[in-house]
């Protein structure tokens, strides 16, 4: 029981990483207009936003990791909670920019911290028959907290930070409960029945293998993967500028629209055009990858060159104004916003060609 509430309790943690981090994309021209004035979005403040939840987030994925092997994984993830729990409440409250620049680097860290954490619970506590089905449960969460951190946000929009609040207290919440009641399981299920039966249950486990920086170093030199590691980041990148210029374009651009109408349309079309596209072009690689080891890598820098150029082509096109409007038929009925939304879709389910093969 205790090992099954520590795991479902990991997964609700994916949907709080993906609503944390959520909160702010639909609030970009309402935040720059807060803090800066309401004639004009400050672009590279609000990119700096999200780019030190990006990098903040990346480091805290290699840190907590070793942190993770030089202690406990409760531990670990406890100091995670913390950070990122302080982000959030930091971000609800703070009266300037600077100190949501804070708030959302503690954000970034802490709930990057948490997912190496994370998966090395659900590694540790799972049985291995169902570490499959437990992964997929992750996934479906993050993809939850997604779209309701962007309902969320888009709803409380004039009032930005009280999703901030909201997110904080539900992640005290979630801290207090797993500190408590979690369990720190550092070996399988499987493997539990296995040292049963060898009648070795008292036999102190040890692991042998703790990641240093000079391991680290002689992975990433590897040049595999440093190919890999490169890779990564121009995709991450090129996903976050392709997103972070959605909302703004939307909003203040020639379309005009909510930010909630346009959080309607990234779930309702945007997303579920992707999602197949990852599944289509996932069982395009499954099929021809055993007889074409190399297909997949073909799809990935096929992916980068059809979508590169296509969305930078597709923010040059100006649709029709339309007057602002939360109702999303009235926005989908302008000509120019459903050509632009279709074009998005086309390039969302060629995205998912790069999504399924990495």
């Amino acid at each position: 029981m205790k090992r099954k509430l520590t795991l479902y309790l990991i997964i609700f943690g994916f949907f709080l990483k993906e609503f944390s981090r959520n909160l702010l994309l639909p609030n970009l021209i309402v935040i720059s207009h807060h803090f800066f004035g309401e004639d004009k979005f400050e672009a590279v403040e609000m990119g700096l936003l999200v780019t030190v939840i990006m990098a903040s987030s990346a480091i805290a994925c290699l840190l907590f990791g070793i942190i993770a092997d030089r202690t406990t994984r409760k531990v670990s993830a406890v100091i995670a909670l913390v950070f990122w729990s302080s982000g959030l409440l930091i971000s609800a409250f703070t009266p300037n920019y600077l100190l949501l620049l804070l708030g959302c680097s503690l954000l970034g860290f802490g709930s990057g911290g948490y997912i190496p954490v994370a998966q090395a619970v659900i590694g540790d506590a799972a049985p291995r028959e169902r570490i499959g089905h437990y992964y997929g449960l992750s996934s479906i969460s993050n993809f939850l907290g997604m779209m309701s951190g962007l309902l969320i946000a888009s709803i409380f929009s004039p009032f930005w930070q009280i999703p901030y609040f909201i997110g904080g207290i539900f992640l005290i919440c979630f801290l207090l409960v797993y500190g408590i009641r979690g369990a720190n399981y550092q070996v399988g299920l499987n493997d539990m029945h296995q040292l049963q039966s060898q009648n070795d249950l008292e036999k102190e486990i040890s692991y042998d293998y703790h990641i240093t920086w000079d391991k680290f170093k002689k992975m990433i030199t590897n040049k595999t993967n440093f190919l890999i590691f490169i890779e990564g980041i121009f995709s991450i990148f090129g996903m976050a500028i392709i997103f972070f210029s959605l909302y703004p374009y939307l909003i203040e651009g020639p379309a005009h629209i909510t930010p909630l109408v346009a959080s309607l349309m990234l779930i309702l079309f945007i997303s579920p055009t992707q999602l197949l596209g990852i599944y289509i072009w996932g069982r395009i690689g499954d099929h021809y990858s055993p007889k074409h080891p190399k297909i997949r890598i073909k799809l990935i820098v096929m992916s980068f060159l059809i979508t590169t150029p296509y969305f930078m082509m597709l923010f040059w096109v100006q649709g029709s104004p339309a007057e602002s409007t939360n109702t999303l038929l009235k926005a989908l009925t302008n000509r120019g916003i459903l050509f632009f939304l279709i074009l998005f879709m086309i390039g969302s389910f060629f995205l998912g060609m790069y999504d399924s093969n990495q």
